[in-house]
């Protein structure tokens, strides 16, 4: 099954400048190889379903526009989710040309989503009724996907309200339900209870629609976690995010996972580097950092990086955290700074614009890792990486 697409009326495209003429002292790369063998994983775990990566949020900090022109010409890929309106916007005026579908936050002008051919989430009949206006000033209608909060109890149309509230849709003229969907509360857990009860709810919504002869195209509640965990999620489409950038949902979804797919791997997208822009030797009881957090015990050779919490790298790391540098694992030491970090390099080869790796697939430097030093998740240090920085692909 595939969408049929709309042709698009004509828009003012535009080329991204190249934000530098020459190498970066910070930067990330996207591995796009990997990438594309995530999308192809999750791809195979469900053959009869449409394959929606999601891309929100700058791509889950690896950088919206060059994730979405590397799936865009791919053939795994149906259509592609995004956060915001003005996230799928931009898209369009970079030429993205799959189908895209905003899957929570209506923030521009839902005329510009008519005229793009962008598919809107829909739980609100205010929302409804500007969205029809807009179909009927282009003569076309807007595709829509109903929310369902089947217990999330986020965004969404209450599972007691939604067959009514689709009814009062179907009357609009201009609006076409494409969709319907939900999202899971805790389909990372091994624990699949509450998961399978959503998945219950939604299927019983299916059918009281059914038996009044309505039926809605693409189906759709499978995260990341569900698809491999969880084959009654899979409806007719699947909604991928974290790990079509490599990264686990959970420990416990990779174990489940690789239980019922043995084969099934993933790939880390994102490596972040910088460079070192100073060395020194500090004499034994030197203070290092803010706050005297840090003390040498032996003649020091500190390499000091450009990189701090501003740039998005988590100040827990701090006396805790590692970087690479020439292969090599070397330590942080002293307090992260906004926009400096040093390290110690005594027992490392280090010299001035030396390459230092500051998250990659590289033991104790992981996204995993990252979370384990700040006590929380590997989607918050990845999307956490300041956007200005510059992203490449490799």
């Amino acid at each position: 099954m595939k969408i049929q697409q709309q042709t698009s009326l004509p828009i003012n495209t535009h080329v991204t400048p190249q934000l530098h003429d020459t190498q970066p002292i910070t930067w990330v790369e996207i591995d796009a190889q990997a990438l594309e063998h995530n999308v192809q994983q999750y791809a195979s775990v469900a053959p009869h379903s449409l394959l929606a990566p999601v891309i929100k949020s700058n791509a889950y900090g690896h950088g919206i526009e060059h994730v979405a022109k590397i799936l865009d010409k791919n053939n795994n890929v149906d259509f592609l989710c995004v956060v915001a309106l003005s996230e799928a916007i931009s898209l369009r005026l970079i030429g993205i040309k799959k189908p895209i579908l905003v899957l929570s936050i209506i923030n521009d002008d839902v005329y510009k989503a008519a005229l793009h051919d962008i598919a809107l989430v829909l739980y609100d009949k205010n929302m409804a009724h500007k969205i029809n206006e807009a179909g009927k000033k282009l003569h076309k209608k807007i595709h829509v996907h109903i929310k369902v909060d089947t217990g999330l109890c986020r965004l969404g149309v209450c599972v007691a309200d939604v067959i009514s509230f689709i009814k009062d849709i179907l009357a609009y003229p201009y609006i076409h339900v494409q969709g319907i969907f939900t999202h899971f509360s805790n389909s990372e857990s091994d624990d699949q209870t509450h998961t399978n009860y959503q998945i219950a709810l939604f299927t019983n919504i299916l059918d009281e629609l059914q038996k009044m002869g309505i039926e809605i195209p693409l189906r759709h509640v499978s995260c990341s976690a569900a698809i491999t965990a969880n084959v009654g999620s899979h409806f007719t489409t699947v909604r991928a995010g974290i790990g079509i950038y490599g990264l686990w949902p959970s420990p416990q979804n990779k174990q489940l996972t690789q239980k019922f797919y043995p084969s099934f791997s993933l790939k880390s997208v994102l490596t972040w580097k910088t460079t070192i822009i100073q060395l020194k030797e500090i004499p034994a009881g030197s203070h290092v950092g803010y706050d005297l957090t840090y003390t040498t015990k032996r003649t020091t050779r500190i390499a000091t990086l450009p990189v701090g919490y501003w740039d998005g790298y988590e100040r827990k790391n701090s006396n805790k955290g590692f970087v690479v540098i020439n292969n090599q694992l070397v330590p942080i030491i002293g307090r992260i700074a906004m926009n400096l970090m040093m390290i110690d390099v005594t027992d490392a080869i280090a010299n001035i614009d030396d390459h230092v790796t500051l998250l990659g697939n590289y033991p104790g430097i992981t996204a995993d890792d990252h979370a384990a030093h700040a006590q929380t998740i590997n989607y918050q240090i990845v999307t956490s990486i300041n956007p200005l920085l510059p992203r490449m692909v490799v």
